[in-house]
């Protein structure tokens, strides 16, 4: 009976899980496992339940401005969807998912998973790009708040803030096997 107690006391006292646990993913990494890696613009934002109305997904089309890997060229949409999102005032929170907001720029790696495209490694995949006041692009490191990455012997590579031409550079290392 005793542990029982212990059990529920436990229970009482822990809070909600605030962080999702991944394996950290470097450029390269992210790269190889990347259906398409583009450079892209969200258009719009749509949340809906699954077909059973047990979870939330948010669907977004991106205009492709840049493809560097797969099939896509500029000026085409793509979809891609990331787990939850709000519908009816329900929101569905799942920390550590991309979130991609209506006007925001960003590099993309996606993967196919089933009938629809993701973000490879949920927020570690999406680099914001921000336009600096005389023009030139920055991408920003990966936002990996909602995220608890594993302990790993090997450095994750690339994931910093610096010039869009930059990480092109050794994107296209990538993609040629050079590196």
């Amino acid at each position: 009976m005793s542990r029982l107690a212990l059990v529920a006391s436990l229970c009482l006292v822990s809070g909600v899980a605030s962080a999702t646990t991944m394996i950290p993913l470097d450029l390269q990494a992210l790269t190889r496992r990347a259906d398409r890696v583009v450079l892209g613009t969200v258009m719009s934002s749509q949340a809906s339940w699954t077909r059973d109305h047990d979870a939330i997904y948010t669907d977004v089309t991106v205009r492709i401005e840049r493809a560097y890997k797969g099939a896509a060229e500029p000026g085409q949409t793509i979809t891609i969807r990331r787990e939850g999102g709000i519908v009816d005032g329900i929101e569905m929170r799942v920390f550590g998912a991309a979130i991609l907001r209506v006007g925001e720029e960003a590099v993309l790696f996606v993967e196919r998973r089933g009938v629809a495209s993701y973000v490879v490694g949920m927020s570690q995949g999406m680099l914001r790009v921000e336009t600096l006041a005389d023009g030139s692009k920055t991408v920003r490191a990966p936002d990996l708040s909602g995220i608890a990455l594993m302990p790993s012997k090997t450095p994750v590579r690339g994931m910093r803030t610096r010039p869009l031409g930059e990480l092109e550079e050794e994107l296209r290392g990538y993609l040629k096997g050079s590196r």
